[in-house]
């Protein structure tokens, strides 16, 4: 296991490089970015964005939070489903470009199925989707990992059991799960039965306490957890994703520090 850190729900507003030589100074070795919340991931976006990771010696993880607001997965109109099958895949290949290895399909408002679309038919876009786009992903060794959210964020897909009953249903390698410790806390019985759930279908780790604040600043209890994930031989990024203060430099030192100790 290694140690990421994605900054898209920090308040912190960075460029890429800055977020390159934050995250690299706290001794994190990954980081994980949305494609779209600092605007379009253009050709020279992405030329920047790796030499920005190849000058701090960090690797690229993969992609979070991939949809905006505004789309709809299971849309009911077939251009705009065409459309995000075809942004899904133009993400599929800057992962490969960076060399990551992960998409996490969380974005639970452009998931959940619109009203007026019956779920069996919202689901049933949503397979087509993930086989579509999962055949490309597995041409250019990029997992699809699904993440479960709570009802709150999204209306479909809140725990392990329903991200792996999709995940089976698409049934491709390259289609696998994501387990987020704060979306476990709400929705889960327990912390550690879904990662021994997952198992092999697990492609991704993300970190926060119950109050989205760094680890060892709420209530959790991480140990079980990475035992866990010891258990199943997890061997992917545990993504740091969460809310930091002004004083980011040191939290997110604090934070690398704490899950290395609990990893140990």
């Amino acid at each position: 296991m290694e140690l990421a850190c994605a900054l898209h729900f920090s308040g912190i507003q960075l460029t890429f490089d800055q977020q390159c030589r934050v995250v690299s100074n706290a001794g994190f070795a990954a980081l994980e970015i949305s494609p779209w919340m600092q605007g379009k991931m253009t050709d020279r976006t992405v030329k920047s964005l790796k030499k920005s990771m190849q000058k701090t010696h960090l690797s690229f993880s993969g992609f979070t939070a991939l949809y905006p607001p505004n789309m709809v997965l299971a849309s009911p109109i077939a251009s705009h489903r065409h459309s995000n099958i075809s942004y899904t895949n133009h993400l599929i290949k800057l992962t490969h470009e960076l060399e990551g290895r992960t998409l996490v399909w969380g974005s639970g408002r452009a998931r959940s199925i619109p009203p007026g679309t019956s779920t069996r038919k919202g689901y049933a876009w949503l397979v087509e989707l993930l086989k579509t786009c999962g055949s490309l992903a597995a041409d250019k060794r990029v997992k699809i990992a699904i993440e479960p959210l709570n009802r709150f964020e999204s209306g479909i897909i809140h725990n392990m059991h329903e991200a792996l009953s999709l995940a089976k249903t698409v049934n491709l390698e390259s289609i696998g799960t994501v387990y987020d410790i704060y979306q476990a806390s709400f929705e889960e019985e327990s912390f550690t039965k879904p990662i021994l759930l997952a198992n092999g279908r697990l492609a991704a780790v993300h970190v926060s306490d119950c109050n989205r604040k760094i680890p060892g600043r709420g209530h959790l209890q991480f140990e079980p957890v990475f035992d866990a994930l010891k258990k199943i031989g997890y061997d992917g990024y545990v993504t740091l994703e969460a809310t930091i203060g002004p004083n980011y430099r040191e939290e997110l030192t604090a934070a690398r520090k704490y899950l290395e100790r609990v990893m140990s």
